[in-house]
């Protein structure tokens, strides 16, 4: 046990001096790399990211679309959303339109969450490029909220039928109030229909409804939608100089470590004449000179 004790007080002692011989390199060498990775960070182009927050209206006002923004996530970064905003930034810049969507869609972040709110983050070279950026994207997205031409004409005669439909009731309801023939909390029919007067207020109520949300269905989602515009970024997301600073720190100190550790087990080693042999034949392959001959 005595033994084995030194033999292990002996390795710890060969480690702290070989960290004592090398402390200078250990130290300097890291710092000398951090200040580097620093001075490279400024060098680096930085990123601004614009951000936007839109809301998802009432799915009921928008008949026409089954959920206005669950799926905007997936619109802004497909082309019918990315060709628009290529075109008004004068066209693909010389690449193939499916670069060019690549590259816009690497720059586009959109995230819908529970709380109905989708988040827009647009980052680009410049603050007023990324801000300008969002706003075509979101315009784009809005435009393509639009039904169709066969949507549109569908809901068209919706509208026309429902506005019909809207002025007989309202007519029908007039006729009976003015002859005094309703009867407070109780139901009064309308001829030989059998009508109510209380199911002629309820179908008052949904014509109307139609009448107020199939306008605003065939125009598509509009800019009442966006609760934050695109804002203007005045600090850049990247380089993260600092943060790359300190890992080049961390990362050129282990490597050298290592190195250091590596370094003293390959000279150590050399003593015995089968690994020092073997050294020999390692550095013949790799094309350097043996120290002796």
């Amino acid at each position: 046990m005595k033994i084995d004790t030194q033999e292990n007080q002996a390795t710890l002692l060969d480690l702290v001096l070989v960290l004592a011989e090398n402390i200078k390199l250990l130290v300097f060498g890291p710092l000398a790399i951090g200040v580097i990775a620093l001075l490279a960070g400024f060098a680096l182009p930085q990123s601004f990211t614009s951000q936007a927050i839109l809301f998802s209206p009432p799915s009921q006002a928008f008949p026409a679309l089954a959920s206005p923004l669950s799926q905007a996530a997936s619109m802004m970064t497909s082309p019918l959303v990315l060709d628009p905003v290529i075109h008004s930034l004068s066209g693909a810049g010389g690449i193939s339109i499916e670069n060019a969507r690549a590259k816009l869609a690497s720059q586009i972040k959109v995230a819908f969450g529970k709380d109905t709110l989708l988040r827009l983050d647009v980052t680009a070279g410049q603050p007023e490029e990324a801000q300008k950026i969002a706003n075509l994207i979101i315009d784009a997205y809005l435009k393509s909220t639009a039904p169709g031409e066969l949507d549109r004409a569908d809901l068209e005669k919706k509208l026309v039928y429902a506005k019909r439909s809207l002025d007989a009731i309202s007519k029908s309801l007039e006729r009976i109030t003015a002859n005094g023939t309703s009867i407070l909390n109780k139901p009064i029919t309308l001829g030989e229909a059998g009508t109510s007067v209380i199911a002629l207020g309820e179908l008052q109520a949904r014509y109307l409804g139609e009448v107020l949300s199939i306008p605003r269905a065939i125009q598509g989602l509009s800019r009442d939608v966006v609760i934050q515009p695109p804002t203007l970024p005045t600090e850049a997301v990247a380089p993260k100089k600092s943060l790359i600073a300190i890992l080049s720190v961390l990362a050129s100190g282990f490597s050298l470590l290592m190195w250091i550790f590596v370094r003293k087990a390959w000279v150590n080693t050399q003593n015995d004449p089968v690994v020092a042999l073997k050294q020999a034949r390692v550095r013949a392959a790799l094309g350097f000179k043996s120290a002796s001959k």
